[in-house]
């Protein structure tokens, strides 16, 4: 009788599954402007920064709302710690897609070569499938395979990415050894080059700590 009084005193369970959810969107939505910003040089790059600003503010009232939330929570399918990996993993990747199209604006950049392509294209495979992954948290112990599974293949698209960094770095080297590309022009992409890295790089840290949570669970 005592157990029961007591367990019908704790605040109830709550999920924040939800809310990662909203992250997620908010991750595609933003790569998938910053993949505007490559794929349309029509469009102008300052409306492109403004849209992805946008984004990243709701991004970060979704991301305060679940570090208010896990602190004032006693349960929680998935430890408060790991709650606030997740989310603060998650803001981060709309962070550097924001830094990253600021790049692209700050450098005026308005070609781009196709292994730069190629790793937005990265930002927005590993974006999507973040996006499937997230609803499964509710489920994490029977659907563990299928969460293990989309965070492998997030690894590889991460993999095949630094393949696409090695080379593009390569090749604006020749470019610059050839006075095709001057040494500011260089700096300039190198740069670039590294900040759309570091969102790939953060995408499967944010799958990795998904990893992480779903065994403990198994």
């Amino acid at each position: 009788m005592a157990l029961n009084l007591f367990r019908r005193l704790m605040p109830p369970e709550k999920s924040f599954t939800s809310q990662f959810c909203e992250q997620a969107n908010c991750i595609v939505e933003a790569a998938q402007e910053l993949r505007d910003m490559v794929d349309q040089q029509e469009v102008a790059t300052d409306k492109h920064v403004a849209s992805i600003r946008v984004i990243e503010s709701r991004a970060d009232s979704v991301a305060r709302q679940i570090f208010l939330g896990a602190n004032r929570t006693f349960q929680a399918p998935i430890d408060r710690e790991d709650i606030l990996t997740l989310a603060h993993d998650l803001d981060d990747v709309v962070d550097l897609i924001e830094d990253t199209a600021k790049g692209i604006q700050r450098y005026a950049i308005s070609a781009f070569e196709e292994e730069m392509r190629s790793m937005v294209d990265a930002v927005v495979e590993s974006a999507e499938l973040l996006k499937t992954v997230m609803p499964h948290l509710d489920s994490i112990t029977r659907d563990h395979r299928t969460i293990f599974s989309v965070c492998e293949r997030i690894g590889h698209i991460e993999q095949s990415a630094d393949e696409s960094f090695d080379a593009g770095l390569s090749r604006i080297r020749q470019e610059l050894g050839s006075g095709a590309l001057s040494p500011i022009g260089y700096i300039d992409r190198k740069e670039l080059y590294e900040l759309i890295e570091r969102v790939v790089d953060k995408c499967d840290d944010v799958a990795n700590v998904i990893q992480t949570v779903t065994a403990k669970h198994v």
